[in-house]
């Protein structure tokens, strides 16, 4: 079979996978459209879902969909070129066993700086909350653990909340009342509340210019505390995870997104294994109540650790 044969066959049996979940169609057909080739990699990630992973999968893709809006295309060309920034990152890492970057400092000059990078990073990054296996099994994972634990009602926190993805969750899916983003960029904290206007929950949502070093006692606390995919891009997390510590409400909840062996251009904080992900979180002053562990295309954790491909641990804790 040709390359191009068997890049239609594989597009087939992608379609065939999703069946008739027409937001999740919808984003492939966007994606594939851009790069054809990608059906490949796609059909492998689609066809370890389960029916509950595929309703996810396609609940978050009308979310995407909302967001690119008309710049649909032109995001997927992003996510493309995202996914080559990532394979060079890769390939320092599999030269070096280290992150190219080890201080802020370094990705504030080098990456955050660049206005232009950053934009297509940002839109890149949105279709992977979808296509990447190992980002929409944390998904699903946020929605489906959380549900238990959190009182609707109550109050979440997201520091650097990027897409407002998992605030618009806490919102529509946990039930929760009120929702605060904290971040350092009054420009981040613009594009959390665009995203959460287009998805129909900006009206419960408040946006805080705040350093998350600098956060002063009192206020009313939160019952939920996200921190996704935020940890690993600070010089010291565990500082980060004390000072922290006070917002959250009696019998509240910390959740976090970590990444192990994960090289990104912003990435500095290099984790092994889920074990190092949990005492980041101990010596932090809390207690891991639950974690899972989501693996580059659903491969076992061993094998992942082993071979140094990209683990998210999700992690459920309380203050100690």
């Amino acid at each position: 079979m040709s390359a191009s044969a068997k890049t239609v066959a594989d597009r087939q049996d992608l379609y065939e996978r999703i069946g008739d979940r027409d937001g999740l169609r919808r984003l492939v057909d966007v994606v594939l459209d851009v790069w054809p080739e990608h059906a490949t990699y796609l059909k492998q990630s689609f066809a370890i879902r389960g029916r509950a992973l595929l309703d996810t999968s396609d609940h978050m893709a009308k979310a995407m969909l909302t967001l690119a809006g008309d710049n649909a295309r032109e995001t997927a060309e992003d996510y493309r070129w995202l996914c080559s920034q990532i394979q060079e990152e890769e390939l320092y890492f599999a030269r070096n066993d280290a992150y190219r970057y080890s201080s802020f400092q370094e990705t504030n000059a080098n990456v955050y700086s660049d206005d232009d990078f950053m934009r297509r990073y940002m839109h890149g990054l949105l279709f992977s909350h979808v296509l990447w296996f190992m980002h929409l099994s944390s998904l699903h994972f946020f929605r489906g653990r959380l549900e238990a634990r959190i009182p609707e009602g109550g109050r979440v926190l997201e520091v650097g909340s990027g897409h407002g993805l998992l605030l618009y969750l806490a919102l529509r899916d946990l039930g929760m009342a009120e929702a605060v983003a904290w971040d350092l960029s009054p420009v981040s904290l613009e594009q959390t509340r665009q995203a959460l206007s287009l998805l129909g929950a900006v009206d419960r949502a408040e946006f805080v210019v705040q350093d998350m070093h600098a956060v002063e006692p009192g206020g009313e606390p939160f019952d939920l505390v996200i921190l996704s995919h935020l940890l690993e891009h600070l010089d010291d997390p565990v500082d980060a995870l004390k000072r922290l510590k006070p917002v959250i409400a009696k019998n509240g909840h910390l959740f976090v997104n970590i990444p192990l062996n994960a090289p990104m251009p912003d990435h500095l904080i290099l984790l092994r294994d889920p074990d190092e992900a949990v005492k980041i979180l101990t010596d932090g002053g809390f207690r891991v109540l639950e974690i899972a562990s989501h693996t580059t295309q659903g491969i076992t954790l061993p094998k992942a650790l082993r071979r140094k491909i990209a683990v998210t641990c999700s992690i459920i804790a309380q203050p100690t």
